[in-house]
């Protein structure tokens, strides 16, 4: 018998009798567990909701709490600027309807841009910084993008609102138009009109930007540069998927390779100045311009002797003259020049990027060997050549429009981490010394631009105001400024003796007493108004 319960055990067949033994004590555990919680106080010993005369089944154990979820948040809705962000697909209907009735070829330019950017606003969601950059964006190309007074939906109503389906509300609550009237700040923008003064150019108005306004309103090469770069490259991509000018295709294209340089030239130009003008200038500046020590020649956050100046200038050009490096790319070195000296100066002038040589295995070899007996702390650098060429850049001093250069180029020595940063086309305002043995060195570096630079005339009218009728008087020979003695200059001579000149007027004087105590519109203040001389718009004026 003991052997048969021990078998059921160890099968999982547990008798009837041991099961109901089981849940018995299970019940009474839980029975004594309740009444220690529940007992009355104050002495009372009366049953507790009289759970002790509950049948088994119904005596349940105490449930444990269900922890409260915590309410989520909802997701945020994108912005349109997300990196793998793309525009929701059109149906059929809408697409026939950007085709035949808001993009159709035969619509003017005009009208499709502009519907065009004032669509692409409603589908994007905007910060403030976004939104100030393509305003200037918008405004360089001509579009006025100017807040406009008593206008938008801030003033309606729902009631108002009633019947307007979301294109007319769109077009309401929009800012961005074309001129087509003239008007105060009708000479600020693109006018359809006035054809001779535009043209339409996508490329050239995004270099502009890039290369100019955006440089000034953020930090080239620094995370908010980038994010201008991504705004005009999603415009440019909206315009492109909805065929909104295809007659312009191949120039959005261009502007979106614009784009593509912006992203891959500005930080490597940054870093560029940061280093200009490299050990090697800074050095040949030190040792060969005499009384010019305006800055000391630091190596390694150290300052450097002139021994240390003229072993690092002796030894560079050693090694480039000895070695293939420029010869192989049509570099002559004057030999037997004895010390490098400076033979000119050429300041205040511009430069493009012509080539760039990098120091060869030969190069290479040549500094590893002479480096190893002069030990790290007095390393020299590896360097190579580039090759320039004076330019004119353009931005918006008058003096540029007529500036005519030399047709010649000039070989500069540079480190080779500062030519790996350079490409081809780069401009820089710098000056150069040339020396006697024909390459020369960055005298003094002072700024630098990327390979699509552009300045747009545009750029100067951000800001300018329409000429206003100036009721001051103009200046003459007996009044230079055109006031009054002791006056302002901006409305004294109301107020003031009149010049000899000046036709006779009755001056009797009036009792300031008697005017203040007037009412307004009195015939006394209009009694003396009178016989001040002054017409009405002057009294108005003055009041």
């Amino acid at each position: 018998m003991s052997f048969h319960v021990n078998d059921s055990a160890s099968s999982g067949d547990v008798p009837a009798e041991v099961t109901v033994a089981r849940q018995c004590s299970d019940v009474d555990k839980a029975a004594a567990h309740g009444e220690e919680d529940t007992k009355p106080s104050d002495g009372d010993t009366s049953p507790a909701d009289g759970k002790e005369n509950m049948p088994l089944a119904d005596a349940a154990v105490p449930k444990k709490k269900k922890k409260s979820k915590k309410s989520k948040g909802q997701k945020k809705r994108p912005t349109g600027f997300e990196e793998y962000f793309c525009d929701p697909p059109m149906t059929p209907a809408e697409y026939e309807e950007e085709r035949k009735s808001i993009y159709p070829p035969g619509r003017p330019f005009v009208d499709r841009i502009e519907e065009c950017i004032q669509r692409y606003r409603a589908r994007r969601r905007f910060d403030s910084a976004k939104e100030n950059l393509f305003s200037r964006y918008l405004f360089l190309g001509g579009i006025d993008s100017s807040t406009r007074q008593f206008q938008g939906t801030a003033s309606l109503t729902s009631h108002d609102l009633d019947g307007l389906d979301k294109d007319e509300i769109r077009d309401i609550a929009a800012n961005d138009y074309v001129e087509r009237k003239p008007g105060m700040h009708a000479s600020r923008y693109y006018n359809p009109n006035q054809p001779e003064h535009w043209d339409v150019d996508f490329a050239g108005v995004a270099a502009g930007f890039f290369s100019v306004t955006l440089v000034r309103l953020t930090t080239p090469g620094a995370a908010d540069y980038a994010a201008g770069v991504d705004l005009v490259s999603n415009f440019l991509k909206y315009v492109d998927l909805h065929d909104v000018c295809p007659e312009y295709a191949r120039d959005i294209k261009n502007a979106q390779n614009v784009c593509q340089k912006a992203r891959e030239e500005l930080p490597l130009l940054v870093q560029t100045l940061l280093l200009l003008p490299g050990n090697f200038s800074s050095a040949a500046r030190f040792v060969t311009c005499e009384g010019d020590n305006e800055t000391a020649w630091a190596h390694e956050g150290e300052v450097m002797d002139e021994k240390a100046a003229r072993q690092n200038i002796g030894i560079v050009m050693s090694i480039l003259m000895s070695s293939k490096c420029g010869y192989e790319n049509g570099i002559r070195f004057e030999e037997l020049a004895g010390f490098p000296t400076v033979t000119k100066t050429i300041t205040q002038q511009a430069y493009e990027v012509v080539s760039i040589v990098l120091p060869n295995d030969e190069c290479h070899a040549k500094f590893r060997s002479i480096n190893k007996h002069l030990g790290d702390a007095s390393a020299i650098k590896p360097c190579g050549l580039f090759q320039v060429k004076p330019t004119v850049i353009r931005n918006g001093w008058e003096n540029t429009l007529h500036q005519t250069v030399e047709d010649v180029t000039y070989n500069l020595v540079m480190e080779e981490e500062i030519l790996g940063l350079m490409k081809v086309g780069f401009k820089f305002e710098m000056d150069i010394c040339l020396l006697n043995y024909g390459p020369g060195f960055i005298k003094n570096s002072v700024d630098g631009h990327p390979t699509f630079y552009e300045f747009l005339p545009q750029e100067l009218m951000w800001g300018y105001k329409e000429p206003v009728v100036n009721p001051r008087p103009g200046p003459s020979i007996h009044n230079p400024t055109g006031s009054f003695e002791g006056g302002d200059g901006m409305g004294d001579f109301l107020n003031a003796d009149l010049e000899d000149d000046a036709p006779e007027v009755d001056a009797s004087p009036v009792d300031a007493s008697s005017v203040d105590s007037a009412p307004v519109g009195s015939a006394l203040i209009d009694e003396a108004l009178a016989g001040s001389g002054l017409d009405d718009d002057e009294v108005e004026w003055a009041l």
